[in-house]
């Protein structure tokens, strides 16, 4: 089994098309200065913190459509041909926002960088389902992740500089790293076109894992929509977003509230990232042994126990012994439901299935914020409260998340040889 392999063996064996990924990733997460300087780039051209607000929450609306746009691109044409579409429009869209005038404009186009910038995120997926084999896909959603969370830590502070002499430079620069993944991409990875029917034995298998007893599909977004075990899996992801999204939305806001500054938050975020960067991928060696829908829905428990914990604190330690819980949390489960759409997706349908779980995060990274700012404004502890109850939902509605005996009827593409040509 995977998980008996020592680490550095399972990380040699993951296929070259897997490392361009990673590659990509952190090369696009260290450069996203976009959204975490935009609402500053704002404000200093003149516009109140609302208009850049709402600038922001456009970037978000177009996250969702990249998402669900990018889903059908990956499957149609293909996955390099997705996410170069995606990285090259981003690239240039972004370098354009510096040479915008009026907020109309410049939300509009911020909008459209929200859309190309997210469109690559179902192909990336799929294709590292398609490339790498079963045993080793927990394994390589981990090290994606490895990937993004080093590049989110790191690059902030290279845009923190760049924005000190302009601001001009910190969107060019993320324009830059957005158009060197798209070259990486062209150069590197696999073409052609997913298969666009998926084999007899694979879709009786689905059927039968549906309980439906129907051998004719839908077909694209629909039939990801009548997957009524993997809509149970979108609702838990859903859920589980909303809860960790607190950790920007409501932990600084209890921070100020129990008297600390912005500097104790900055410190707990740290601490956040520095487990999931030391933990996590030895962590995988444990947990993907064992069934995945038990291990996402302890995660989601003990997510929710522990931003709940969070609002009964009130010293900086035990602050960050809560940080700690809900982090270890995260390394639990993530890993282990960013690789369980495989176990639902024929091939034909990868990348709309991958579109969907963005989608659900998407929705519950728009919800938290949102709901439990409110929450938070009426009665704090009844938002820690909701938090946990959330959390507790989540892990239910993915202990229902059962794909049955849908099984991979083809082996995973070799990282060296172009994916299949569309089938006939």
């Amino acid at each position: 089994m995977a998980g008996e392999d020592p680490l550095r063996r399972r990380l040699q064996d993951l296929p070259r098309s897997a490392w361009v990924i990673f590659s990509g990733m952190f090369l696009i997460k260290f450069g996203n200065f976009l959204n975490v300087f935009l609402v500053l780039f704002l404000v200093a051209r003149g516009f109140s913190a609302f208009q850049a607000g709402v600038a922001l929450g456009v970037v978000g609306v177009g996250a969702f459509i990249g998402n669900a746009v990018g889903g059908t691109v990956a499957d149609r044409f293909g996955r390099r041909t997705a996410i170069a579409v995606s990285m090259f429009g981003s690239s240039a869209a972004t370098a354009l926002v510096p040479l915008t005038d009026g907020l109309f404009e410049t939300t509009a186009l911020v909008g459209l960088v929200g859309v190309f910038a997210q469109l690559y995120r179902p192909a990336a997926g799929a294709l590292l389902v398609d490339v790498v084999p079963e045993k080793q896909r927990v394994t390589a959603f981990a090290v994606l992740r490895l990937a993004i969370n080093v590049g989110m830590a790191v690059g902030p502070l290279v845009g923190g500089l760049l924005s000190g002499a302009s601001y001009t430079y910190v969107f060019l620069g993320d324009a830059l790293f957005s158009f060197a993944f798209g070259v990486l991409a062209l150069s590197t990875l696999p073409g052609g076109r997913p298969p666009v029917e998926a084999p007899a034995g694979e879709a009786a298998a689905k059927a039968k894992g549906r309980g439906r007893g129907k051998g004719k599909g839908k077909g694209g977004y629909r039939e990801v929509l009548s997957d009524r075990p993997y809509l149970l899996f979108l609702g838990s992801m859903v859920a589980a977003t909303f809860v960790y999204g607190q950790s920007t939305a409501t932990l600084p806001l209890h921070v100020t509230d129990a008297g600390f500054d912005n500097k104790v938050y900055g410190l707990l975020l740290g601490l956040n990232a520095l487990l999931c960067v030391v933990i996590e991928l030895p962590l995988t060696k444990h947990t993907e042994r064992r069934n995945p829908r038990r291990v996402i829905a302890a995660g989601l428990a003990l997510l929710g126990i522990g931003m709940a914990l969070t609002g009964a604190m009130q010293a900086v330690w035990l602050l960050a012994l809560t940080v700690v819980v809900w982090t270890v949390a995260e390394t639990v489960y993530t890993p282990i439901a960013n690789a369980y759409p495989a176990e639902f997706s024929p091939a034909h349908l990868r990348g709309r299935y991958q579109g969907a779980e963005g989608i659900a995060h998407t929705l519950g990274g728009a919800l938290g914020p949102a709901v439990g700012g409110l929450l938070y404004s009426i009665s704090p502890p009844l938002h820690w409260t909701a938090c946990a109850a959330v959390a507790a939902l989540g892990a239910l509605l993915v202990l229902g998340a059962d794909p049955g005996n849908r099984r991979e009827v083809s082996a995973p593409q070799p990282a060296d040889t172009p994916e299949p040509a569309a089938a006939a």
